[in-house]
């Protein structure tokens, strides 16, 4: 089979090596799809580090063989892939938040080889689990890959009442501030305001239609001033920060109404992480503060639930399609903001 093999940072090369067969408990899945992440481009430039010569976890799939001793899975049926694997033994991972594994989780495509190849093995550990998710054959391969990055988003956003805003912020206007957005919409906040300092991304999202109601240019405009002139002063119901900038925090505070709710959905730089703040506005304020960390089981059910009701239009969002082949033309696009990318998906079949 072909796959694209890491050979050093920043050397990926499309290759033949031998297809894999699935041992007891395994799944032999023939990738549909594997979408490209940004976390994805820091492994392929050696900025992070796995364990693995085969990366990809935003994966749709068939399955081609089946294991012994595997139920419950057949031969053609169809799955999106949950990247996160507990330990299966911790307070957590019996509550099915393998998310927040005490003894640290391991991720398909970081401890297990990815979906960048014609064909993946889903390891015994994940089978068990349940990291099959279904979806319909109306669904197509390249919006089932945006099951794993919305089921993140899907659980960032859990404990904000979204259902009872009226204006919601995102700062950042990658795919995962657009599917933060998305889901406020799907779940009924009244307004959305997207806040990027790129304006070729903002004007991208207007082309392609997505429905937010501003699009601030926040390199240009000052978000708190914006806010506050917008909102009469009142400020908004929920921030979020989807953006690995650790100085938006402090100025997303600032925007909050009373009682508002900022999330921290971007992890930040581990060399230095730490950004000044007023604790007093989240005190006075009663704000509330939320992390996110990848996702489980209940948020991809949710997140293949939008797509398939037409909440959350996932096939909007996939801009460019490359072939395996093309693996590394692929990752020059999706890293080159000119080049308009929301969301680069891989074909190994010819499409």
């Amino acid at each position: 089979m072909k796959a694209a093999i890491i050979k050093k940072p920043g050397v990926i090369n499309v290759e033949e090596v031998a297809k894999p067969s699935p041992n007891k408990g395994e799944v032999l899945l023939k990738v549909e799809a594997c979408a490209l992440c940004g976390t994805d481009q820091r492994v392929l430039k050696g900025e992070k580090n796995v364990d693995v010569p085969i990366v990809g976890h935003e994966i749709v799939g068939i399955v081609e063989e089946i294991g012994n001793g595997v139920e419950n899975v057949k031969i053609g049926d169809r799955y999106a892939i949950q990247t996160v694997i507990g330990c299966g033994e911790c307070a957590y991972c019996k509550e099915s938040r393998e998310n927040l594994c005490l003894n640290g989780f391991t991720a398909i495509g970081y401890q297990y080889n990815g979906g960048f190849a014609e064909y993946m093995v889903m390891p015994e550990v994940a089978v068990k689990q349940g990291c099959l998710i279904p979806i319909s054959s109306k669904m197509t391969a390249e919006a089932g890959t945006l099951l794993e990055p919305l089921s993140c988003c899907v659980n960032g956003m859990r404990s904000i009442p979204l259902e009872e805003m009226e204006h919601v912020v995102i700062f950042g206007g990658g795919i995962i501030g657009v599917l933060n957005g998305l889901v406020a919409k799907a779940r009924g906040t009244k307004k959305v305001t997207i806040m990027d300092v790129s304006q070729e991304r903002l004007e991208l999202h207007q082309k392609l239609g997505l429905p937010f109601d501003n699009f601030v240019n926040s390199g240009k405009i000052d978000p708190v001033e914006w806010v506050k002139e917008y909102t009469n002063g009142c400020g908004v119901d929920a921030v979020v920060v989807a953006a690995s900038v650790k100085q938006l925090v402090p100025p997303a505070l600032q925007m909050l109404a009373v009682n508002g709710h900022l999330s921290i959905f971007a992890g930040m730089p581990k060399s230095n992480p730490v950004e000044q703040i007023d604790l007093n506005i989240i005190h006075y304020r009663e704000l509330h503060v939320h992390g996110a960390n990848s996702s489980v089981h209940r948020d991809y059910i949710e997140a293949r639930n939008y797509i398939e009701s037409g909440k959350i239009n996932a096939d909007a969002l996939v801009t460019h399609k490359f072939s395996l082949e093309d693996f590394n033309k692929a990752v020059k696009v999706q890293g080159n903001p000119a080049e308009g990318a929301m969301k680069v998906v891989i074909c190994p079949a010819p499409f």
